[in-house]
């Protein structure tokens, strides 16, 4: 009977903290502009829509850009609610990203609600009567050289885009719009901010391959804005993978089979420049445990990392390493599993299984409001 009371008791205080945490979660979130703001005409929570913004390109002038907003089924006007940026790969759009990444079917459950921004890539590429929707992740030539092999002939002529006037397609590395997607990324955050309540202490960007590599690209300019970070199948680009002067948390995923953008050398083209991988296309990537191993250095974290435990550990040799102790308790994780370039469990039909273990890190990762992995 004493055992059954203390049960009790100690049941009551576990719901007593977590309805603590929520009521501090509410009292003190930041909250946006758009707290108690209705919601645009004709959109409604658990529904999607488009928007555009004029951004302010330092190059280009003031260009017209789109992306699209999900709302979470039980978002609330009053109630400030996380942001994640999820950024679509190379040929992409929003709109096929919303269908992909599967954090919208997140979002709506219990465990999520969060508002979900889909920036869509510019397509001024109009070769072969194509037009791939891209993100700027890079110049031609970094901090450390050409961020690929500048002998197209040997790999292939690459498509450029018009606002790429230097872009020659026989010898350089313009891969991408030139446009500048950090000032539109910042500017789409403001407006989202304007339009609809959100935690700005809970703001978080994630992207697949071409959104990865934009995501490595821009840490080290937005992190003022982002919390954390999750690419998949991505990795920076040489000489463009800057650390964020603002500690952010890292979850890194990456399929060990992939050669598009390689894991690591033994399924690349060879070792490039600075201790590189090269691509089947030609390009110059950061091995990914040097990558990791710069942000544990540069985040301040314990050396030793542990086992970052998931319920889908061992599927397609799924594994997973966390690094904690870091500065401002950040933390960086590394997940692989043997896959190609994809989001995790494709082979099993459980790609949902991926974009929750996303939202879980994000989830944790409030600037304010730490949880713990139990009260997740």
């Amino acid at each position: 009977k004493l055992s059954r009371n203390l049960g009790s008791v100690q049941l009551n205080m576990s719901t007593k903290l977590l309805l603590l945490l929520l009521s501090v979660y509410y009292t003190e979130a930041r909250g946006s502009s758009g707290c108690g703001s209705h919601l645009p005409h004709g959109l409604h929570p658990g529904e999607s829509t488009k928007f555009w913004i004029k951004v302010n390109d330092p190059v280009l002038g003031v260009v017209d850009r789109k992306y699209r907003l999900h709302v979470p089924k039980h978002y609330h006007v009053h109630h400030p609610a996380p942001l994640v940026v999820d950024f679509h790969g190379w040929g992409g759009s929003a709109h096929g990203q919303e269908k992909d990444s599967l954090l919208a079917e997140v979002s709506d459950l219990p465990m999520g609600g969060f508002l979900i921004a889909y920036p869509d890539g510019m397509r001024d590429n109009e070769a072969d009567d194509m037009t791939w929707g891209s993100f700027n992740t890079s110049t031609s030539t970094g901090s450390l050289g050409p961020i690929c092999d500048t002998n197209r002939k040997r790999y292939g002529e690459i498509p450029c885009y018009s606002s790429c006037p230097s872009c020659n397609q026989e010898n350089s590395c313009d891969w991408t719009s030139c446009h500048d997607d950090i000032a539109f990324t910042r500017q789409l955050v403001e407006d989202v901010f304007d339009k609809f309540c959100v935690d700005k202490d809970s703001v978080h960007q994630t992207g697949v391959s071409n959104g990865g590599i934009f995501s490595y690209s821009m840490a080290s300019h937005l992190s003022d804005l982002f919390s954390s970070m999750v690419p998949v199948a991505a990795s920076p680009l040489l000489g463009f993978g800057d650390l964020p002067p603002t500690p952010m948390s890292l979850l890194d995923i990456h399929g060990t089979e992939d050669d598009t953008i390689p894991y690591d050398v033994a399924h690349s083209e060879g070792q490039g420049p600075h201790h590189s991988v090269i691509s089947w296309d030609g390009f110059y990537y950061e091995k990914k445990k040097r990558t990791i191993q710069k942000w544990v250095d540069g985040m301040n974290c314990n050396p030793t990392p542990e086992i970052w435990m998931t319920d889908m550990d061992g599927v397609d040799d799924w594994q997973c390493w966390s690094w904690t102790g870091c500065t401002n308790n950040v933390q960086v994780v590394s997940c692989t599993a043997n896959h190609a370039h994809d989001y995790p469990f494709g082979a099993s039909n459980q790609y949902i299984k991926g974009a929750k273990l996303i939202w879980r890190f994000m989830k944790r990762h409030h600037r304010r409001l730490s949880l713990t992995e139990e009260q997740l």
